[in-house]
C-alpha cells in the first residue's frame, strides 16, 4: 500500500533550497557551530548576490562596452532579468518570511496527521507530481552544468596543451568585475563570488516557486476534501439541526481556508507581478542567444535553460489554476448534492455556501494579472512575439 505524504515531505524540497544557501526559515535546532557556518555563508552568499549584481546593472550603464555586439547585448539581458527576479523574489521572500512561516505553521496544524484521515484527504494527489519532480532535477542539472562547465572546460584546455597553453580563465558570467579575474587568485576569487552568486539566484528563483506551489497545493487540497464532505452527505428534513451544524462545520472551514488564501496573495503577490515580465524577458533573451551561438556546448545550455524556465513557470501556472479548479468545484459539488431532501432552513444555509464558493480562488499577481494556464500561453505568446520583433531590429 502506497505511503502517505507527510506535511514535511510538503515542504521539504522548498526548504531545502533555501537551507543549502545558509538560511534555515523555522530555525530549526542544531549545533552552535552548524548555526555559524550556516549564517557564514548565507551571509557570503548575500555579499556576492549583492556585488555581482551590482556590477552587472553598472555593466549595462556602460553600454559603450555592448554596443554593436547583439550576441553580448543578449547575454547581458538574460543575465540582469534572470539576477532582477531573483532580487524581487528574495526581497519579497525576507520582508514576508515571518508571514510565510506562520501561515506554513497554520497550516501544518490542520493537516491530517492520522494515516486514514490522510487517505481520505487524498494527501498523495496534492503531492508534486512525478513530472514536475522530474522538471525540477533538470532544472537543478542545467544549472549545475552551467556553473561548473566554465572551470571544466578552462581545465581542459589547459591540460590538453600540457602546461603551454595559457590558462583561459573562462566564467561563469561574462560580467567584468572590479579586479582582474584574470590572474590565479583573481581567478578563483572571482569564481567563488561567480559561483555562490548562481546558487543564490538559483535556489532563491526555484525556492519562492516552491514554496508557492506547497502552499498553494495544501489550500487546494483543503478545497477538495470539503467538495468531498458535501458530495457524500446526505441530509434529510427529520435531521434538520445535524445537517445544519454539519453545514455550520463545513462553512467554518472553507472561511479558515480561505483566509489562509489571502495570505498567499499578500506573500506572493508582488513576485508573480514581476515575474510574468521577467520570464518572458529571459525566454525571449535566452532563445535568441541560442539561435546566435548555434549548436555548440553553450548554445545548446541556455536551450536546456529556455525549456527549464518554461517548464518552471508552467508548474507555477498549472499550481494556480488546481486552486482555482478545487475551490469553483465546492460549489459545483453542492449543486450537485441531494439538497433538496434538506429542510428549507438547510437549503438556504447550503445556498450561501454555493454562492461564496462559486468566486474562485485565485492567485492574483497584485491584481495585475491571476496566475492559470491561460496566464502561460500569454506568456508564450509575448514570448514570441518579443523574440520576432527584437530578431527583426537586430538584424536590419
Amino acid at each position: 500500500m502506497e505511503k502517505q505524504r507527510s506535511y514535511e515531505d510538503y515542504t521539504y524540497m522548498a526548504n531545502v533550497m533555501f537551507k543549502t544557501l545558509g538560511y534555515d526559515l523555522f530555525d530549526s535546532s542544531r549545533p552552535r557551530w552548524q548555526n555559524l557556518l550556516l549564517r557564514s555563508y548565507f551571509v557570503l552568499c548575500v555579499v556576492s548576490n549583492f556585488y555581482e549584481a551590482s556590477m552587472v546593472t553598472l555593466r549595462i550603464l556602460q553600454w559603450e562596452s555592448l554596443a554593436g555586439s547583439p550576441s553580448k547585448i543578449m547575454r547581458q539581458g538574460l543575465h540582469f532579468f534572470y539576477m532582477f527576479s531573483a532580487q524581487v523574489k528574495f526581497v519579497t521572500f525576507m520582508t514576508y518570511r515571518k508571514r510565510l512561516r506562520l501561515l506554513s505553521n497554520n497550516l501544518k496544524e490542520i493537516y491530517p496527521h492520522d494515516e486514514q484521515k490522510q487517505r481520505e484527504y487524498g494527501v498523495n494527489r496534492f503531492y508534486l507530481s512525478r513530472t514536475t519532480r522530474y522538471v525540477l532535477g533538470l532544472y537543478y542539472f542545467t544549472m549545475v552544468l552551467m556553473a561548473l562547465g566554465p572551470l571544466i572546460q578552462s581545465c581542459i584546455v589547459y591540460l590538453i596543451g600540457f602546461g603551454k597553453a595559457e590558462f583561459p580563465y573562462l566564467r561563469i558570467f561574462p560580467t567584468r568585475l572590479s579586479f582582474d579575474s584574470e590572474s590565479p587568485l583573481g581567478y578563483v576569487a572571482g569564481y567563488v563570488i561567480d559561483f555562490t552568486y548562481s546558487q543564490f539566484i538559483v535556489n532563491v528563483s526555484l525556492g519562492t516557486d516552491l514554496w508557492m506551489m506547497c502552499i498553494s497545493s495544501q489550500i487546494s487540497m483543503h478545497f477538495a476534501y470539503l467538495a468531498k464532505l458535501i458530495s457524500s452527505y446526505c441530509p434529510s428534513r427529520e435531521t434538520e439541526e445535524q445537517d445544519c451544524n454539519f453545514l455550520a462545520i463545513v462553512v467554518t472551514r472553507h472561511q479558515l481556508i480561505l483566509r489562509y488564501h489571502k495570505d498567499v496573495n499578500i506573500v506572493f503577490g508582488l513576485l508573480l507581478a514581476s515575474n510574468l515580465f521577467t520570464t518572458a524577458s529571459l525566454l525571449c533573451c535566452m532563445a535568441y542567444y541560442t539561435v546566435v551561438q548555434g549548436f555548440n556546448m553553450e548554445g545548446i545550455s541556455y536551450m536546456m535553460l529556455f525549456v527549464s524556465v518554461a517548464a518552471q513557470f508552467y508548474m507555477v501556472s498549472s499550481h494556480g489554476q488546481m486552486l482555482i479548479d478545487w475551490s469553483t468545484k465546492i460549489a459545483e459539488t453542492a449543486y450537485e448534492s441531494r439538497w433538496f431532501e434538506g429542510s428549507l432552513r438547510y437549503q438556504k444555509k447550503i445556498l450561501f455556501l454555493m454562492g461564496r464558493a462559486q468566486r474562485p480562488a485565485e492567485i492574483s499577481a497584485r491584481g495585475i494579472i491571476i496566475i492559470s494556464l491561460d496566464t502561460f500561453k500569454i506568456l508564450m505568446t509575448i514570448t514570441y512575439r518579443f523574440f520576432a520583433v527584437i530578431r527583426q531590429t537586430v538584424e536590419k
